[in-house]
């Protein structure tokens, strides 16, 4: 009697535990967010289906070269720098790099790791957000569009148009002023008139002889 039950709690415990691995395995499987562990020695060791869909590489291809060599170059000094951290007992929160793809393109990943020192091993999550640097990069094309934009309309309102015979100035609204009057409008410049050597010569003294003939 005492053989039959311990057989069957024993049976429902390995059904249970199956169970639990089962459903482990289902929700390692079908993560939407790229799922691996990675040995303390630069290996993947697992890697969910996520990662085919979205480097192209398939995941025996992925577990046979050092991680690093997906790393763009350019990343390759900041990831070695972070996996050092976290080998060391620190973890990784929102780390970004770039991964190869099999197309040769890259796509921006942004991650979270954490290491099991016991087992030699770093268990990551990964997000494609590629699409969301595309965007940051638009948003500052735009940005800088905008800037030059603003830029030449500063430096257009800084020319006075100036007529060219009578030298009078147009303002905003399509009048035009003397230069006096205009300067006097916008400013708070008072003008002082007078008259300058060069017209004394050319105006003022024929001016006066003329009269003096008179």
């Amino acid at each position: 009697m005492i053989d039959r039950i311990h057989s069957s709690a024993s049976s429902e415990l390995a059904a249970a535990v199956e169970q639990a691995r089962a459903l482990e395995e289902r929700f390692f499987d079908l993560s939407i967010d790229m799922l691996c562990v990675l040995g303390f020695n630069g290996y993947f060791r697992r890697l969910n289906a996520a990662w085919e869909r979205t480097l192209g590489f398939t995941v025996a291809e992925l577990k046979s070269r050092p991680f690093l060599e997906f790393v763009h170059p350019d990343d390759r000094e900041r990831t070695l720098g972070q996996n050092g951290k976290v080998r060391g007992g620190g973890q990784a929160l929102a780390f970004e790099n770039r991964y190869l793809c099999r197309d040769g393109g890259y796509r921006w990943l942004r991650w979270n790791a954490t290491p099991d020192h016991s087992q030699q091993l770093i268990y990551s999550v990964a997000r494609d957000i590629t699409t969301q640097k595309e965007a940051e990069v638009e948003r500052e094309r735009l940005v800088n569009e905008l800037r030059s934009a603003l830029a030449e309309i500063k430096v257009l309102q800084d020319i006075l148009p100036i007529c060219s015979y009578c030298k009078k100035v147009r303002d905003d609204e399509d009048y035009w002023h003397t230069v006096e009057g205009y300067i006097s409008h916008h400013t708070n410049t008072r003008f002082s008139h007078g008259v300058c050597p060069e017209c004394m010569r050319t105006h003022v003294e024929p001016e006066l002889e003329r009269l003096e003939r008179e």
